[in-house]
């Protein structure tokens, strides 16, 4: 997986270094990005049962003044199991509207995002998963089969964060993400908090 990340940034770079020596003769419309994720410790099952890897983004800008834009986007990121309890590697996927506030002279960009996130988690049916009174019954099937549920955590995301322009094309970024993920199979609201920090383009 390591490989596979190391390549994808290099190629990133390699995109990134061709389209600034590009000359941009109109405003860019499409963002392109990759960043590293992290996956802050909160004591619940998500924060502790996953690490955050890496992630990729993509927007377009609908509206822009001299003073604001407004964007659409996605964003992936890719989650990697602490093989705790949680068996699989997730990718949340977290389409989103920003409203980036542009101010004249300065290549800082500071932005706000609301979204809406959802991804898939397995994990094993254990005695005492989520509440250490609870046990399995010996005749239930998952318990002596060691078998696996699928949930689904879904909810609305937070973001906010900068951009910092290196050239007219070229960016840094860095944000803090809040996920409110709820599950129907387990009760209560899981408060997910991710920090990334990356690079882009504007193509």
């Amino acid at each position: 997986m390591k490989k596979i990340v190391f390549g994808l940034v290099i190629l990133m770079c390699n995109l990134l270094i061709a389209q600034d020596l590009q000359v941009v003769k109109k405003a860019s419309k499409f963002q392109l990005g990759v960043h590293y994720l992290g996956n802050l410790r909160n004591d619940n099952n998500i924060s502790n049962g996953y690490n955050g890897i890496v992630g990729f983004s993509g927007s377009y800008t609908w509206y822009q003044s001299d003073n604001i834009a407004l964007l659409g986007g996605l964003n992936m990121n890719y989650l990697q199991s602490r093989e705790l309890f949680f068996t699989n590697n997730p990718i949340i996927w977290n389409p989103n509207l920003s409203i980036e506030l542009l101010q004249p002279k300065s290549n800082f960009i500071p932005y706000l995002s609301v979204g809406y996130a959802f991804f898939n988690a397995k994990f094993k049916v254990m005695p005492g998963l989520f509440n250490p009174n609870d046990s399995l019954n010996p005749f239930d099937p998952l318990a002596n089969d060691g078998g696996e549920i699928t949930t689904t955590y879904k909810g609305i995301t937070l973001q906010s964060g900068v951009k910092y322009m290196l050239s007219s094309v070229l960016f840094l970024e860095g944000s803090y993400s809040y996920f409110s993920a709820n599950s129907k199979t387990i009760d209560g609201a899981t408060n997910v908090h991710f920090v990334a920090l990356g690079m882009g383009i504007k193509l």
